[in-house]
């Protein structure tokens, strides 16, 4: 489950109707910022643009869902369009886009001239995701707004499923109730002694308390829409982690944004944010 674990999800769809059914769940993928790369099948190369059976422009139908869109074009291409896929869908958390021509999917390698320019492969499988940090400075920043905090709350989502026991950390020290976003489902359990459990339209009312009586707010890894379930306007001074700057203050105006990796922010934050004496949850 890509939208779980953060791994890349591969579909498979044949040409025509095929390809247009896999477009509800790609949106779904786009929207969510899930990586997937969605191979889709076509008719014969030679006859596209014919009018043939099932021929219709999908890279054009996909070219608002893929942030990444292409056609094979023989057999030599396969494995360098594959590789940026895969590397794109990965790094920019969306849908990547090979569209496959029946007849090229029967071609072998072997029997497949390289054009001049082709010496070795252009790409290799090697990716690695980036791990970002925010400065030192930004980090006291945030600290000294989560200290100064006489009720804080945690809100936790998609972008915070490998740091769990991190965020269960921070929330002992602080007293704060963790509210889980609906892609954050999975980031604690919800038998966790520091959860009031989902917040948003599918979300429940301990969560929802939490956001109406807190007046600091953690927001980790979360983008989440519903604007109308974060505390009040002015009520919280707020800190936010995000991968992607253009998240930070987005739904709730925010004292501090951390741009970084939220395991690698975390670890940085936690050795600053004193211990709370009102513990009410985590024991």
């Amino acid at each position: 489950m890509p939208k779980s674990t953060g791994k890349l999800g591969v579909c498979l769809a044949t040409s025509g109707p095929g390809a247009v059914y896999l477009l509800n769940g790609l949106y779904d993928a786009k929207s969510d910022t899930v990586p997937v790369l969605a191979i889709t099948g076509h008719t014969y190369h030679d006859l596209i643009g014919t009018h043939y059976q099932q021929d219709i422009n999908v890279r054009a139908l996909y070219a608002d869902v893929a942030l990444y869109n292409q056609q094979i074009t023989d057999a030599q291409h396969v494995t360098t369009v594959t590789d940026m896929a895969c590397r794109l869908a990965l790094a920019e958390r969306g849908v990547a886009h090979i569209n496959f021509p029946i007849d090229l999917q029967e071609a072998a390698l072997k029997d497949d001239v390289p054009p001049m320019m082709k010496t070795q492969e252009h790409t290799s499988a090697v990716w690695m995701k980036a791990v970002l940090a925010p400065s030192s400075d930004e980090i006291k920043r945030a600290a000294s707004v989560l200290n100064e905090g006489g009720k804080t709350a945690i809100v936790c989502g998609q972008g915070a499923l490998d740091c769990g026991e991190l965020i269960e950390e921070s929330a002992e020290k602080l007293a704060a109730p963790i509210a889980k976003a609906l892609l954050g489902k999975a980031v604690v359990p919800d038998d966790s002694p520091c959860t009031t459990g989902g917040i948003g339209l599918l979300g429940i009312l301990p969560s929802e308390l939490a956001m109406e009586e807190c007046d600091s707010l953690l927001i980790i890894g979360s983008n989440m829409p519903y604007v109308n379930y974060y505390p009040k306007a002015g009520q919280a001074r707020a800190v936010q982690i995000d991968s992607d700057p253009s998240h930070l203050g987005w739904r709730y105006e925010i004292e501090v944004g951390l741009v970084g990796d939220a395991r690698a922010t975390l670890k940085a934050l936690l050795p600053l944010i004193e211990r709370k004496n009102d513990h009410l949850l985590c024991q």
